[in-house]
């Protein structure tokens, strides 16, 4: 399977009700969820993503669980 180009597209990241929560910078593939608290641990599916030319739109797929990095300093 050919590798998709996604130098024009931005990830988005929705919450667990559907609403648009990050847009990440276009081209990069990523996007940072801020405002969690260092050592949380988010279960998959509480977030969502999906990829968007500004146009159109992928599937949103379930986020991996993951735990929050400590703070640094």
């Amino acid at each position: 399977m050919a590798a998709v180009d996604r130098s024009n597209q931005s990830l988005l990241i929705y919450d667990k009700a559907g609403k648009l929560i990050v847009t990440g910078e276009k081209g990069k593939g990523t996007a940072a969820i801020t405002g969690l608290a260092a050592g949380a641990k988010v279960a998959e599916g509480d977030y969502q993503a999906s990829f968007s030319d500004g146009t159109n739109e992928s599937d949103k797929v379930p986020v991996s669980a993951f735990d929050v990095l400590p703070a640094e300093g």
